[in-house]
């Protein structure tokens, strides 16, 4: 009873209790995380290009950073599941000591007898294999690499993803920049034109109705102004997220100090060219393939494991037990081992594989009916959004006369303050539209390469440094642009230099 009462106190001063983290530690970790998130950037040294804003949402944008890793880790298990098909070598030594011999009688109990030391060590060396379970093993690294091809290719889309969100908030932030420039002297005529009509109906001079109804098209236009002002000021921030730096980081967007909208893209391929290609290069249907593979193994797999286990084994062994004749020796051994469950088993393992070859085939089809679609989409809302941009580029060019020809008629005292007022709002919210138009059809264009699996990156990138991917980002938009389209590398081929590659996860892992 005792021992059974000193056995449960010692257990519950064990017991494991939750321990919260305290507000230091917290405050800790905080710290730390702002310090990595930001850490070991190179600076923005000058007008950033959309080359730079897509190298570093690619450098340093952490959906891309995790998928590297993932990648590694991927090729990690791959490297392991290798090595797990080398034979099992164990060594191994041990002391045992008695505190009597032990002795044994003879037949009729007469006298004893001593077979062994008191104090012995043992010790062997023995390698086995198991021929069964090297095959399975094997099948198993073979899946295990196809599962890091899957790895890869969800990295290839999540860069796909990467540029084109970067894209497209790019060209929404260059907009942005370049309007809230133009914002300021209309907002400050507005407010201005306000204080002064707030003065006359206060004062009650003129029309009370008039000035009231003028004041109220001068809140109704402050308000849709601060409105669009505080909507560009978002397209800023979140650019800045997908490259990792600081929403309230200064920098200045190059697009918007000179505008690039003179260059149209140009789709030189037709539709059918379009959906072949994104039939072979689509991450999702590639993923399904090797998924395909894999489900072929455990196929393999079910029937293996039907077969009887042979396994082979040999050693090394020595004793310091001075009652035995030799205390060195050899022994090795071949044993056949049979799981007969398996063979209950093996019908329902081999039609669970069986559907998973099926699900799987199904699953790509109807993957390939949804990429047809997604190009085919993609397409009409590049046509459409390049046509909206050269409409919304024509208003802008009238919205444009037209407020100059009521300005130039307010200096003549033609035409009243008011009018003017909305003339240059409207220019100026013509010209946003016709920006972001032009955002549009770059993000729409952007999504068009995106949905057949075009590589951004060729097979041989020196370094991983922002310039180095500006530059390479920069050569293929440009290709892109002018609708010369290269079809990335193929399955077996390695995308990007592999020392680029060990780089960036170095980077990442950082």
């Amino acid at each position: 009873m005792a021992v059974a009462l000193t056995a449960a106190a010692v257990l519950s001063a064990c017991a494991v209790a939750p321990e919260p983290l305290t507000v230091s530690e917290n405050n800790a970790r905080v710290e730390n995380d702002l310090k990595r998130l930001f850490e070991k950037q190179e600076k923005i040294t000058g007008p950033l290009t959309l080359e730079e804003a897509i190298a570093r949402a690619l450098k340093y944008n952490l959906d891309h950073r995790l998928k590297l890793m993932e990648e590694a880790v991927a090729m990690g298990q791959l490297d392991v599941a290798n090595v797990n098909l080398l034979p099992d070598v164990v060594a191994s030594s041990g002391w045992t000591q008695r505190s009597r011999s032990d002795s044994t009688y003879n037949e009729s109990k007469t006298s004893t007898s001593t077979s062994s030391d008191k104090k012995v060590r043992d010790s062997d060396l023995t390698v086995s294999w198991n021929v069964l379970d090297f095959a399975i093993g094997y099948m198993r690294a073979h899946q295990q690499a196809d599962m890091a091809l899957i790895v890869k290719e969800r990295r290839r889309q999540v860069i796909h993803n990467v540029i084109n969100d970067t894209r497209s908030a790019y060209w929404r932030a260059a907009a942005a920049e370049r309007a809230l420039v133009q914002f300021k002297p209309v907002l400050e005529k507005v407010r201005t034109a306000l204080s002064r009509s707030e003065t006359q109906v206060r004062e009650r001079v003129g029309a009370p109705l008039d000035a009231l109804t003028y004041q109220e098209d001068l809140l109704l236009t402050l308000r849709e102004l601060e409105t669009r002002q505080r909507q560009l000021v978002e397209a800023r921030t979140e650019l800045a997220v997908l490259m990792n730096i600081h929403p309230d980081s200064d920098f200045t967007v190059a697009a918007a100090v000179e505008p690039e909208t003179g260059s149209m893209p140009v789709l030189s391929m037709s539709a059918e060219e379009l959906e072949l290609e994104a039939l072979k290069n689509r991450s999702e249907l590639r993923s399904e393939a090797y998924q395909l593979r894999i489900n072929q193994q455990d196929a393999k797999i079910a029937i293996l494991q039907m077969v009887p286990g042979l396994n082979f084994s040999a050693g090394i062994n020595h004793t310091t037990d001075s009652y035995k004749v030799n205390s060195d020796w050899y022994e090795g051994s071949l044993d056949l081992s049979w799981n007969l469950m398996q063979l209950f088993k093996a019908p329902a393992n081999m039609r669970l594989a069986d559907s998973q070859i099926e699900l799987s085939e199904v699953r790509r089809l109807a993957l390939s009916m949804a990429v047809i679609s997604q190009v085919n989409i993609a397409q009409l809302r590049f046509a459409f959004a390049k046509r909206d941009y050269e409409l919304t580029d024509r208003i802008a060019s009238v919205q444009d006369q037209i407020s100059e020809t009521v300005n130039a008629s307010q200096s003549a005292n033609a035409v009243g303050e008011g009018q003017a007022i909305r003339a240059d709002v409207r220019a100026l919210l013509s010209n946003l539209q016709r920006d972001m138009a032009y955002a549009d059809m770059q993000a729409s264009y952007g999504r068009l390469f995106a949905s057949i699996g075009a590589d951004p990156f060729p097979n041989d990138i020196p370094d991983d440094s922002v310039d180095t991917l500006a530059q390479t980002v920069g050569d293929v938009l440009s290709r892109w642009n002018r609708g010369d389209y290269d079809a990335p590398v193929t399955v077996a081929e390695d995308v990007g230099d592999p020392a680029s590659e060990n780089e960036m996860k170095q980077a990442a892992v950082q």
